[in-house]
């Protein structure tokens, strides 16, 4: 009869072990754009993607990849069928959170290598007191906060620190960053920055925020937001200097160089210590957010929220510790 599928086109289509194994394979290779990087990623040869590749389009009864300059290019149905298996990826990735046996004693955490070296491994103690039954694994480094990017590393918990919120992956909690130019205490007598003709070095941080790309280039994008906030802000400046970490133009500051765009949590022990001071009596400004994602949001219970309940606390424990502190320094 027309139209009826027969036994062999229903085989096509049916879910077994060897079609979920050759999608996952497929949505690899899509994501990556390379059948070279997919087996890269995967840990297998090219050839054995490219085979996989073939038998699924085989079994589809269509074609998935065209081939332009080299590089994969999803045709309409690889994007379609990309694009349910993104679906698919992130409600089982909410499904398995919610069961008990899913839950783990162990997380992944990854942040910006000065938030974990100023903030975040100085209180791990706290955090373990809190949650005996927790282990972290503290990894610093630059990671933009896409659930690809974290299924691919193996993060549990990403921190990071933008301007908008994310999307594709669930944000457990976020906080208000505040942020000041601070320096050395003999830094700032030399300069007195309160007056319109004292000059100054700035030092940045190039790639402050995840969300705004780094390419490699000197950027004057913090400095530039705080100067907005506060158009008050009086002085000449005669020199900048650029890093790509805060933790590093903050040191460069311990050592008389310049004035850096301090962030109330991550300069909170520079300060206690007398070490780092504010270099203006104008207000903290607004800065980026930290905020705090994952992939498996887990229940009220599970270790990834716990742990992101401690952070956002903890932050706002360690921003009013560094106000007071500055406000009495200026008393």
């Amino acid at each position: 009869m027309a139209g009826k599928m027969g036994e062999e086109d229903v085989q096509g289509y049916r879910v077994d072990a060897q079609l979920l194994s050759d999608l996952w394979i497929f949505r690899m290779a899509a994501r990556v754009g390379s059948i070279t990087g997919a087996a890269s990623r995967l840990g297998v040869t090219q050839g054995a993607v490219s085979q996989r590749v073939i038998r699924l389009e085989g079994r589809l009864g269509t074609t998935l990849f065209s081939r332009k300059k080299g590089r994969l290019v999803l045709t309409s149905a690889g994007e379609n069928l990309l694009g349910t298996m993104n679906e698919v990826a992130t409600k089982l990735n909410g499904a398995l959170s919610r069961f008990d046996r899913v839950r783990r004693s162990s997380l992944v955490v990854s942040c910006l290598p000065s938030l974990a070296m100023e903030w975040l491994v100085p209180r791990l103690q706290g955090f373990y007191q809190e949650n005996p039954d927790i282990e972290l694994f503290i990894r610093g480094e630059f990671n933009q906060a896409t659930a690809e990017r974290m299924e691919d590393k193996g993060i549990d918990v990403l921190i990071c620190y933008q301007n908008a919120p994310t999307e594709d992956v669930y944000e457990l909690g976020s906080f208000q960053e505040m942020i000041v130019p601070v320096c050395s205490r003999s830094y700032k007598n030399a300069m007195n920055a309160e007056t319109e003709d004292t000059q100054f070095i700035r030092l940045h941080d190039d790639a402050p925020w995840d969300d705004v790309p780094w390419q490699g280039r000197p950027t004057e994008v913090e400095w530039e937001s705080w100067q907005s906030a506060r158009p008050q802000w009086r002085g000449q400046i005669v020199g900048d200097r650029h890093f790509n970490l805060s933790h590093l133009a903050y040191h460069a500051a311990l050592s008389d160089q310049g004035v850096a765009i301090g962030r109330t949590v991550l300069v909170n022990r520079l300060i206690n210590r007398g070490e780092l001071i504010a270099a203006t009596s104008l207000k903290p400004a607004p800065g980026g957010k930290y905020r705090i994602v994952a992939n498996r949001p887990g229940d009220a219970r599970s270790a990834v929220r716990k742990f992101a309940n401690w952070v956002v606390q903890a932050m706002k424990d360690t921003q009013k510790e560094t106000l007071s502190k500055m406000a009495s320094a200026a008393e």
